[in-house]
């Protein structure tokens, strides 16, 4: 059997590579990792290694928009951002980037294992199938009030609302998007959550938009720690500060300068769409019986 020759040199056996510049084999810096591995051989220079950076937010798995605006590494498992280095030891620096959540996130991350808070929705049928009136009423928003606009509900809204008289939504639409095609249509399913006027009455002139907004605003600010109580809200203003400080929230509002059509148009629109935080004039639903349970048990 032919003998491999030994990898020798005319001046003797063949010597290992040099460290990189201003390194040895035994720096301080390569000390380190020695003593983390438990290895004397890793204080060895290598062609090519990985740079580890710890990330802060890779601690806990990352929302989608923060992996989406880059702020997460896709190796968020781990807990490490990798790039290679041409030449050198094994580096790890721990990076102390601020990540910045809303308490919401925040609640959503810390209660993730448990069960879900629920929205209580009922939409009445009835209504929705009334293909004509469905069609009058938008018809009546049309001729009585000016076409809908529609923000996010932040502080600063405020200023940038009409101070006029009309009808305003608060609405919530889920962060869920469906890819559709080039059909005009949406790919989010929105939730209504309330419906209110502002003016309806002519002796109520300074009641405007404007001023109703800042009258929620409270509700808006509310801590969604609520939603995790264990009990549910009874009144009007415990199921505003429950469930008004979802995000993303946005508001809607038109304004009607005929004051003697906006409370009729409240409460038709009210009683359509049957939202969960208004309490008057919502639709009359059947009763429903539930599953039958025992009346004791042995």
């Amino acid at each position: 059997m032919r003998r491999l020759p030994r990898l020798t040199d005319s001046s003797g056996p063949r010597k290992e590579n040099p460290p990189p510049s201003g390194l040895t084999p035994y720096s301080p810096r390569s000390k380190r990792l020695s003593s983390l591995d438990g290895h004397r051989s890793l204080t060895r220079p290598i062609t090519r290694t990985l740079a580890v950076e710890f990330k802060p937010i890779a601690l806990h798995e990352p929302d989608f928009h923060a992996k989406r605006r880059g702020l997460v590494s896709p190796l968020w498992h781990t807990g490490y951002t990798c790039a290679p280095e041409p030449w050198g030891f094994a580096d790890m620096s721990f990076s102390s980037v601020p990540v910045r959540r809303d308490p919401l996130t925040r609640l959503v991350h810390r209660h993730r294992e448990e069960d879900s808070p629920a929205l209580p929705i009922e939409v009445g049928l009835l209504r929705m199938l009334d293909v004509e009136s469905c069609r009058q009423l938008d018809q009546d928003l049309r001729d009585f009030a000016s076409p809908w606009e529609v923000y996010q509900a932040t502080e600063a809204l405020e200023a940038s609302l009409p101070d006029l008289p009309g009808l305003y939504m608060f609405v919530w639409r889920p962060e869920f998007q469906f890819s559709v095609d080039s059909r005009p249509a949406h790919g989010s399913f929105p939730q209504l959550l309330y419906v209110g006027q502002a003016g309806a009455s002519r002796t109520d002139d300074g009641n405007t938009i404007r001023n109703r907004y800042r009258e929620y605003s409270r509700y808006l600010q509310a801590s969604p720690e609520s939603l995790w109580a264990d009990t549910d809200p009874k009144t009007r203003e415990q199921r505003l500060s429950r469930y008004l400080p979802l995000r993303p929230m946005e508001f809607w509002c038109t304004t009607v300068l005929d004051r003697s059509r906006i409370r009729g148009l409240e409460k038709r629109l009210i009683r359509l769409w049957n939202p969960p935080l208004n309490d008057s004039d919502r639709p009359k639903l059947r009763g429903r019986l539930g599953a039958p349970r025992a009346a004791w048990t042995s």
